[in-house]
């Protein structure tokens, strides 16, 4: 079986760092990225220039120096870039795709321009009979599964028939896989969780108690769960305590240094939001749950929702403001 990574960032090359330790002779195991310095170093030093540049990949990986070439017979297509790549990375596979493939998509996050899931922008993008698609997500820091850390992922497709593929391909001591057919909520789940953290920043940064932040963390994720179950078509099963895409994710995203609880921060210190998002893009960083808040637009009875309704509202719209959040904080009716 060959199996290919497009994008060698820092997930992309956790995630072939993690495949090839599985040493695993039925896997014909291949890498690209459009870096071309990188390429070239990986190829000859069989090391990353800016990543764990003391570890070496095994001469068993192929490092490929073209789309076609990585394309060539692949049997499972692992995208590791960004989001906001997608639809140009997907017109960059398309022609060279010689044989019905399995991809399996790596982020965690809505399109940020239309806010669709990721799988209808493949389906628009790629022709039907072409690929299977499939999703992996979870509370996975990209350091921490190169460290071979004790993990866990969720994997959803529709297909039940290719779920068994994917899961034994990732599937390793360290990395504990969980099998869902519920693709519509483990896209959600893994994307909204963005909203979550955010509010998490904004509570610290209004200087409440780190139990403050637990207690909204709860509260909010009881809405999202409403919200991609009542009103989006996921399944209530999705977001059960031992759920990789929600739960797992959700804690690591709400209580980590991520970048979207450091958005949040800001804004809870009464930076405004485009000062706040001028801020977190001269650090490079890119604040996902903005995207997904922009996919709310779409729902009609958000306002049934309050704290999501509110960073809808005081992010997107710019239309709220810190003090009505703070109504919503000691209102004891909610």
């Amino acid at each position: 079986m060959k199996v290919s990574i497009y994008g060698l960032g820092s997930f992309g090359y956790a995630v072939l760092k993690h495949l090839d330790s599985k040493n695993d002779s039925k896997i014909d195991l291949h890498g690209y990225d459009r870096n071309i310095k990188l390429i070239k170093l990986l190829k000859i030093k069989r090391k990353h220039y800016f990543l764990h540049k003391s570890i070496k990949i095994s001469n068993r990986v192929i490092i490929d120096s073209n789309v076609k070439s990585l394309l060539s017979n692949c049997d499972v297509l692992i995208l590791a870039v960004p989001s906001n790549s997608l639809r140009v990375v997907l017109r960059k596979i398309k022609p060279h795709i010689t044989n019905k493939l399995i991809i399996v998509n790596t982020a965690k996050a809505l399109d940020y321009k239309t806010g669709k899931r990721l799988s209808e922008v493949v389906e628009e993008e790629m022709e039907k009979k072409s690929y299977d698609y499939a999703v992996v997500a979870g509370g996975t820091i990209a350091k921490d599964l190169f460290n071979q850390e004790p993990l866990g992922v969720d994997i959803a497709c529709t297909n039940k028939k290719i779920l068994p593929i994917v899961s034994n391909l990732f599937k390793k001591s360290n990395l504990f896989v969980y099998e869902s057919d519920d693709l519509v909520g483990v896209e959600y789940a893994s994307a909204m969780k963005n909203i979550i953290s955010i509010l998490t920043g904004i509570i610290k940064g209004m200087k409440f108690s780190f139990g403050s932040e637990t207690h909204f963390i709860t509260r909010c994720s009881y809405e999202i769960e409403k919200i991609i179950v009542n009103e989006l078509g996921g399944r209530r099963k999705t977001f059960g305590a031992k759920s990789q895409c929600w739960t797992n994710d959700l804690w690591m995203s709400s209580l980590g240094n991520t970048r979207n609880k450091e958005f949040g921060v800001l804004l809870g210190k009464k930076i405004p939001v485009s000062e706040a998002i001028t801020i977190m893009n001269s650090l490079g960083k890119t604040v996902e749950g903005i995207n997904t808040l922009k996919a709310l637009n779409n729902i009609p009875e958000l306002k049934k929702y309050p704290l999501t309704n509110f960073l809808h509202n005081f992010i997107i719209l710019k239309s709220s403001s810190l003090d009505e959040l703070k109504e919503i904080i000691f209102n004891d009716k909610y």
